[in-house]
């Protein structure tokens, strides 16, 4: 199943609770139904997002070293949970122009060897194929750090660094492409999306790669990089630009 839409005016997930992240909230418990974490073993070492039966989309930054799993349907991530579900990865396609030097392209697919069974905690999300408008409020999701490390990292293990026990949502503004390559002069490609706070304390960080930002209801962003400490002034966090990728998308789980 594939499931594609254009820029809707849909609700946005909320979320709950006042535990902090960088700026977020403990998400209402399995609000995400799509997010996905991905497991080097049985380690967080990313985030991702259902997008079909047999299909997790994540960055390409985050290939784990040992045997990948996914696990869906989870809120928290280290307790057994009614509803929640494991599956093997049978095969990775990072995008064929992933530069790991400039993080241009990062994006990956995941084919599941079993397809996750859908239900209330466990579904895909739509793929956005335009991008809203600068300062839509979107959504970005996660177990990452809860207490700043320097940069993203596409896995875990910075000492000092702690992390949440259960998944975490961070409302985040969108920026314009001009407005992006100000915070990041010489760094931002047409694929790339900013979203943040200007003046900082709201942002994705270590641990959150490869997870989702939706807005209006679909994928727009996924969850790529940071040059500074998660959750700077003028240092916003940069994504992915799904809606750039809907025919690869597309395509590849057609031909795969």
């Amino acid at each position: 199943m594939w499931v594609d839409v254009t820029c809707l005016s849909l609700l946005s997930p909320g979320v709950a609770g006042d535990t902090r992240v960088v700026g977020g909230h403990a998400c209402v418990p399995h609000s995400q139904p799509w997010q996905v974490a991905v497991l080097d073993m049985y380690k967080l070492y990313c985030g991702g997002v259902l997008i079909a039966p047999r299909w997790v989309v994540t960055a390409a930054h985050c290939t784990t070293p040992g045997v990948t799993t996914v696990a869906l349907g989870k809120h928290r991530l280290y307790a057994r949970e009614a509803g929640e579900q494991r599956r093997m990865v049978a095969r990775r396609v990072a995008h064929p122009g992933y530069d790991p030097s400039t993080k241009d392209n990062d994006i990956m697919l995941l084919k599941l060897v079993a397809p996750a069974a859908i239900s209330e905690r466990v579904r895909p999300i739509a793929v956005a194929s335009c991008l809203p408008e600068a300062g839509t409020t979107c959504v970005t999701s996660g177990w990452g750090a809860t207490t700043s490390p320097e940069g993203r990292g596409g896995h875990l293990g910075t000492p000092g660094v702690t992390y949440p026990e259960v998944l975490q949502c961070v409302n985040v503004t969108l920026f314009s492409s001009a407005e992006c390559r100000r915070f990041y002069p010489d760094s931002i490609t047409a694929n790339m999306i900013c979203a943040g706070n200007v003046q900082g304390g709201t942002d994705s960080c270590q641990g959150d790669s490869g997870g989702p930002l939706v807005c209006r209801g679909a994928l727009q962003g996924i969850v790529s990089w940071g040059m500074e400490r998660c959750g700077q002034p003028r240092r916003p966090g940069v994504y992915t630009k799904v809606c750039r990728y809907a025919r690869w998308i597309r395509d590849t789980m057609d031909d795969t």
